[in-house]
């Protein structure tokens, strides 16, 4: 289990993520970012707060993101009960990664050609204009 950190940006944002900390640096080098989401959520003792954790940074090719240090305005160590949290869904979204199937070149053309039928087909159905 690594023990992860919290960073509170300038922008508002939280997020959870392991840190290369180059004290010289003027970045951080934040690795698999989560973003930190908090929301109410009823139970039967009344409201409680509830969180998730979702990718900082969609479709890209990377996991690790530097960060400059101005946009940092608090660091701190992440609760043992979270960084656990945390490792699972980094764990959880490197396999779904994993699985994902890429589609062929051919099946990429074949939706393509799909789609344009569907676009003539819907054309096929309005009248032609008439001219006099």
């Amino acid at each position: 289990m690594t023990h992860a950190k919290i960073l509170k940006l300038s922008s508002g944002e939280e997020i959870i993520c392991n840190v290369e900390n180059n004290p010289e640096a003027s970045h951080l080098s934040v690795i698999s970012p989560m973003k930190v989401q908090s929301y109410p959520k009823a139970t039967r003792n009344g409201i409680e707060e509830a969180l998730t954790l979702q990718r900082w940074i969609h479709f890209s090719e990377t996991n690790t993101y530097k960060v400059p240090m101005s946009q940092v305005i608090v660091m701190t160590e992440a609760s043992i009960g979270l960084s656990k949290f945390y490792d699972y869904c980094v764990k959880k979204m490197n396999i779904e990664e994993e699985d994902v199937v890429q589609p062929t070149n051919k099946q990429l053309r074949d939706i393509e050609r799909e789609e344009i039928e569907e676009e003539y087909e819907e054309w096929d159905d309005e009248p032609l204009p008439t001219y006099h």
